[in-house]
């Protein structure tokens, strides 16, 4: 049953997630997919995985690509690139 955590990560079980490596999501608010991230990341979190969730009030579904100098647009890389930052240096 592994396959179907890297097919629809959201249909699995909290079991065919454990030992997934921690992760990071971005959520806004107006994007179709915002209830299934949550529910991905609660799923991640029950099962152990470490997971840290930014959401984004006001914001639509890439909206960081497609209005980059918006004030949300800059603070979702700002945070995005914090996260990938921190996550190199714990493996220095």
């Amino acid at each position: 049953m592994r396959a179907l955590v890297f097919a629809a990560p959201g249909r699995t079980n909290p079991d065919e997630l454990l030992g997934l490596p921690p992760a990071y999501g971005a959520v806004m608010e107006l994007d179709p997919l915002a209830d299934e991230g949550l529910a991905y990341a609660a799923a991640l979190s029950k099962a152990g995985v470490p997971v840290e969730v930014h959401r984004f009030p006001g914001a639509f579904h890439a909206a960081f690509s497609s209005a980059p100098a918006a004030a949300v647009s800059r603070r979702y890389l700002a945070e995005e690139t914090a996260v990938v930052a921190r996550a190199l240096r714990v493996h220095e």
